[in-house]
């Protein structure tokens, strides 16, 4: 069982998000972890068992970079390249004030609007948590990973 995990991040707070997510995903499954920018093929995303996107929030909405990833995805889908055919998905994402459950909606719509099957339970952090007492969020970033690895 293979698992994806895209993400951006712009201070770092999602980014280890991801890669905490991926490692209590990998006590079930195989993970690769991919950033928006870094050069990697859509097909990852449409072979693997379970796809979770990560974004964190800016002014209340997903940010720039994975709008326009997806946006990609669209248009990948759309030429028949590739076909998602309810595949599985997460999503997560980091906050520094409030909108984290406008991002949450706007993130999961735009997920399933490519075809994914959008898993109910999401996961979202407060940056300070994050970047200053990430010991105590550890295990909630774990579990949310292993739990959706169970679930495929």
């Amino acid at each position: 069982m293979k698992i994806v995990i895209i993400y951006d991040s712009k201070t770092g707070n999602t980014e280890k998000m991801a890669r905490t997510i991926a490692e209590g995903a990998s006590t079930k499954a195989e993970v690769e972890v991919k950033k928006i920018g870094e050069s990697f093929p859509l097909t990852i995303m449409a072979d693997a068992d379970g796809v979770m996107f990560g974004s964190p929030v800016y002014y209340a909405d997903v940010s720039k970079d994975m709008k326009d990833f997806l946006a990609h995805v669209e248009s990948y889908i759309k030429a028949n390249r590739k076909t998602i055919n309810n595949i599985p998905a997460a999503i997560f994402g980091s906050y520094g004030y409030d909108g984290a459950w406008i991002m949450e909606e706007k993130l999961k719509d735009m997920i399933e609007d490519l075809g994914y099957d959008v898993y109910d339970e999401v996961l979202v952090m407060i940056d300070t948590e994050i970047k200053y007492h990430f010991e105590t969020e550890v295990e909630k970033a774990k579990e949310f990973g292993e739990k959706f690895a169970a679930s495929l």
